[in-house]
């Protein structure tokens, strides 16, 4: 009895615990990877303000 006590004491103090980070849903490597195929995201409006003075500079530069 004392040497399945002592046993069942030694295998719970040798054995890892898991952490949260080995406990995620995404596999071995925690990398989740999602695919939106060809759609676009739309641009927020001071992305779309941004974007549209960047494409006046080049005109500019073009002429």
């Amino acid at each position: 009895m004392n040497r399945f006590l002592l046993l069942a004491l030694t295998t719970t103090l040798l054995l890892p615990t898991p952490s949260q980070s080995d406990t995620n849903h995404f596999g071995a490597g925690g990398v989740f990877e999602l695919d939106l195929g060809d759609s676009e995201i739309p641009l927020t409006p001071k992305q779309a303000r941004e974007q549209k003075l960047l494409e006046e500079q080049l005109k500019k530069r073009e002429k």
